[in-house]
């Protein structure tokens, strides 16, 4: 029982960023704060700040804003770490800030995350699987080429009208190689999905890649074919 009230006697608030991670600790009516890099190193030295200000890391109950960019290589390694990484939903958290007289933009803040993380005790986030996090950067690596695609034509049109045939026809085929890439990478996403029926819509389908989309979740895949 002791260790089960040392746990919930300390909790903290994280703030990302894409070098950094701003980290609140409320433990024994202190406010302690760290800032760390967005890194594989960054999450092992809060986890050491963490210990040497003898909190227990195993159940430790950490609030994140999981919508925010470059907060889920964090959140999924130190749930790795043994915390309990909880997701502060941005309707309940800026509810929580405004009923503590704190101004817009304020929710975003690594204390009021700690503090709210304290008051509210938010479920803990249950981190995606592996083939999960494998699908969704095969589709990110995908937009990334057919964006280069079409920067490339916008390219070749103006080599076009300008007259300048060798730069015009060499850009042509280096849209033929990106074209075989974008071939490439649906073809894998689709054998991923295959091997791993039954996996969650990612975000980065909606809207995009509706021949992935109709595929890889519809109901060709509804008998787990």
């Amino acid at each position: 029982m002791e260790h089960a009230i040392k746990q919930e006697s300390a909790f903290v608030g994280i703030e990302t960023s894409k070098l950094l991670l701003k980290a609140v600790l409320l433990s024994g009516g202190e406010v302690l704060c760290k800032v760390l890099e967005n890194d594989v190193a960054g999450y092992r030295w809060l986890r050491s700040w963490l210990q040497r200000n003898d909190v227990t890391i195993m159940g430790l109950r950490v609030c994140m804003r999981l919508d925010a960019p470059y907060s889920e290589v964090a959140a999924r390694m130190l749930a790795e770490m043994g915390m309990l990484v909880c997701d502060a939903e941005q309707g309940p958290l800026e509810a929580y800030a405004r009923d503590c007289g704190l101004p817009d933009g304020a929710a975003r803040g690594a204390v009021v995350l700690a503090k709210y993380c304290a008051a509210a005790r938010p479920a803990p986030w249950t981190p995606p699987s592996p083939a999960y996090v494998e699908l969704r950067l095969w589709l990110r690596r995908l937009h990334a080429v057919r964006q280069l695609r079409k920067q490339e034509i916008a390219r070749l049109e103006g080599h076009f009208h300008a007259g300048q045939i060798a730069l015009h026809q060499l850009l042509r085929q280096q849209i033929a190689c990106l074209d075989t890439q974008i071939r490439q990478h649906e073809t894998a996403i689709l054998e991923h999905v295959r091997r791993h029926p039954g996996l969650p819509r990612p975000p980065e389908l909606a809207g995009n890649y509706q021949r992935i989309a109709r595929y890889t979740f519809g109901a060709s895949l509804a008998g787990g074919h």
